[in-house]
């Protein structure tokens, strides 16, 4: 398999890990269409991407650089002409530290430690 089988199965790996998921795996069903991850406690269903260069990647590094601390969290609010709602773009590492403070707020069993740095415990929080 080439380097970008290997890169988005790698990021849905990832995702489920940190995020308390599940991943979706497809098989040889290729034609059926499914999301990568499932993270049922929170109702999220994600769809992993991994491509060579994103928009909102540069968004986020100029939006970390310009404006943040080393204890602050970089985010990204987005919203297309017509679109209804709008979409938020901020680490993955971060939102698995918030979705972890839920859980043990809420007295259900947290992630074992990833080897990450809980990002959830910027400032404001």
């Amino acid at each position: 398999m080439g380097k970008q089988s290997e890169r988005w199965k790698e990021l849905e790996r990832t995702a489920a890990r940190k995020l308390g998921g599940r991943r979706v795996p497809r098989w040889l069903d290729f034609g059926q269409s499914a999301p990568d991850v499932l993270v049922p406690d929170f109702g999220l269903v994600v769809d992993a991407k991994a491509h060579k260069r994103f928009t909102h990647a540069s968004l986020m590094e100029s939006v970390k650089l310009k404006y943040c601390e080393r204890d602050e969290t970089p985010c990204v609010v987005t919203k297309a002409a017509g679109q209804v709602g709008e979409h938020v773009i901020i680490p993955l590492d971060f939102l698995a530290g918030l979705l972890n403070r839920v859980r043990a707020a809420q007295g259900t069993p947290t992630l074992p430690d990833t080897g990450q740095p809980d990002t959830g415990q910027g400032k404001g929080l």
